[in-house]
């Protein structure tokens, strides 16, 4: 009777153990938000038209964040998916453009933190940009196209404010254009020439300090309800780039607002779904 009583202590105390290192098992987490936004934009596009054309457009932005390991939790990375899109007007209302662009960035942060509730980031962004422009009043050349890619410096302040029980937090992020490549056609060339007939001369440019500058800032703050997270805050872009004697301008002022989440990925044979996660692939 006793060796049985001893066993089940044993058993018990087993199962205990394993529990509390189920229990203490580090979990790594993908922050993300997603947010939409209504924005003002001014556009300078000269080789569709030397006058500035300004409207109004709408945004979808996909941003996560994630820690390298659980082990190395002062490196993160981040990658962000934006889509807009805008109609615009001349100063005389008298001719439209209408503008579609797609921005993809992918980069890492080194974290600092050098006061409770205050984190500061450092890190570099590389991004892939797209937009599509048309003016159907100009006849010889309706459409223009953005390409580019670029190595940005980034760097992220993020502030924990504790208030009625709740913790908001305040978010500046800035980045700018350090070194890249973009596609800036001669003016008065046209797209037929380039892509069909394959002339392509003094169409791609080292793009770099003397010739592109800019700055990409957003301020937001994540309001927590009982069942989410809100996200509510204001992005500037400020860009201006020039090649072939030709200068693009591009202001934009946008009020967004999303929600923030963090999500779980379990894959491989390490990484297996704890006992209390309920997956469809089970």
């Amino acid at each position: 009777m006793k060796k049985f009583q001893f066993l089940s202590l044993i058993i018990l105390f087993s199962s205990a153990i394993k529990a509390q290192n189920s229990d203490e098992k580090k979990i790594l987490l993908t922050s993300n938000a997603n947010t939409f936004g209504v924005s003002t934009i001014n556009l300078l596009d000269p080789y569709l038209s030397p006058l500035t054309y300004s409207g109004f457009g709408i945004s979808y932005e996909h941003e996560n964040r994630r820690f390298l390991s659980t082990e190395k939790t002062n490196i993160s990375t981040q990658g962000k998916l934006n889509m807009e899109a805008s109609y615009n007007l001349n100063p005389q209302s008298t001719s439209s453009m209408m503008f579609l662009g797609v921005n993809y960035s992918w980069g890492m942060h080194y974290h600092f933190r050098p006061a409770k509730g205050l984190q500061l980031l450092a890190g570099g962004l590389w991004d892939a940009d797209f937009g599509f422009k048309e003016v159907p009043r100009n006849i010889n050349n309706p459409v223009s196209l953005d390409l580019a890619t670029n190595l940005n410096l980034s760097g992220v302040a993020m502030f924990d404010v504790r208030l009625r029980k709740k913790t908001f937090r305040l978010q500046l992020e800035l980045q700018t254009p350090i070194l890249g490549y973009m596609f800036v056609p001669l003016n008065g060339a046209s797209y037929y020439e380039m892509f069909d007939l394959g002339n392509m001369t003094d169409a791609f440019h080292v793009s770099s300090l003397h010739n592109k500058r800019g700055v990409k800032s957003s301020f937001t703050i994540d309001v927590p309800s009982n069942r989410s997270v809100w996200r509510f805050g204001l992005n500037f872009m400020n860009v201006k780039y020039s090649a072939n004697d030709l200068v693009f301008v591009r202001n934009e002022l946008s009020l967004v607002v999303g929600t923030t989440f963090d999500t779980a990925n379990f894959a491989g044979r390490k990484n297996k779904v704890p006992k209390n996660f309920i997956s469809t692939n089970e």
